[in-house]
């Protein structure tokens, strides 16, 4: 019996089994790699409904079930900066100020207001003319007297009223808001932002101390006040807030 011949070489790609080697067709190729059933492919599957919005109205996330995202929290309308607060304050100390200065002044001021006198109607009624003619008189001159000199002296015009003279002094630190006086003429004078200490001189009628005023409005800080007449000081007063001196008071 004759062998039949070996083969060294690798075996085929594909083959999962080794055929089978009949002596009399040793000489004979192998066959093929066997038969393999094609893979049942899976079935097929319906994919979502893909939303253009890119999310899932229907889905169940962090919402719930059929929930809806919260609205944005409506934004905050505008608050008043606090600037204005301030500056309405300052206005209305301002004013007040001005008017009790305003009462105090006029209050020291004692004058009598005559009511003009009310004007007498003009007469509509026409004298009628006499149409008689009055009887002539002889006029005769009198006899020329001599002129007698005067012995009066020439007339001197007349003055004005004497003044005094007022010193108004505040004495403090840093602004005032405002300071009120009585000035020259009895005109009634402000200044603003007025730096601290301040003085005022000014010329009123005798007697001055009853028309001097001065009244300070300044926030925060104490300040004095004086009014001096022909060198000597007739108020002083010290206060924060609304400081008023009248020479009067």
């Amino acid at each position: 019996m004759t062998d039949s011949p070996r083969r060294d070489g690798p075996e085929p790609f594909g083959s999962s089994y080794p055929g089978y080697t009949d002596p009399a067709y040793a000489s004979q190729a192998p066959y093929g790699p066997t038969y393999q059933a094609p893979a049942v492919p899976a079935p097929t599957e319906q994919l979502p409904a893909y939303s253009p919005y890119g999310y899932d109205p229907y889905a169940t996330g962090q919402y719930g079930a059929g929930g809806q995202p919260p609205h944005p929290p409506e934004p905050e309308g505008p608050k008043s900066p606090r600037w204005l607060w301030i500056v309405a304050g300052v206005s209305i100390l301002t004013v007040i100020g001005l008017v009790i200065a305003l009462v105090i002044v006029n209050s020291s001021k004692q004058e009598t207001v005559v009511a003009p006198l009310p004007s007498l109607p003009e007469p509509t009624s026409t004298r009628p003319t006499p149409t008689t003619p009055r009887p002539t008189i002889p006029v005769f001159p009198l006899p020329t007297l001599p002129s007698i000199p005067s012995t009066t002296g020439p007339s001197t015009p007349a003055t004005p009223g004497a003044t005094e003279t007022v010193a108004y002094n505040v004495s403090g630190d840093g602004r005032a808001i405002n300071i009120t006086y009585v000035d020259t003429g009895g005109v009634l004078q402000t200044e603003f932002n007025v730096m601290l200490p301040w003085s005022k001189e000014v010329q009123l009628s005798q007697p001055a101390k009853d028309s001097a005023s001065v009244s300070i409005i300044n926030v925060g800080r104490e300040v004095s006040c004086s009014i001096s007449v022909n060198g000597v000081q007739v108020q002083q007063r010290t206060g924060a807030g609304l400081t008023i001196c009248t020479a009067a008071g």
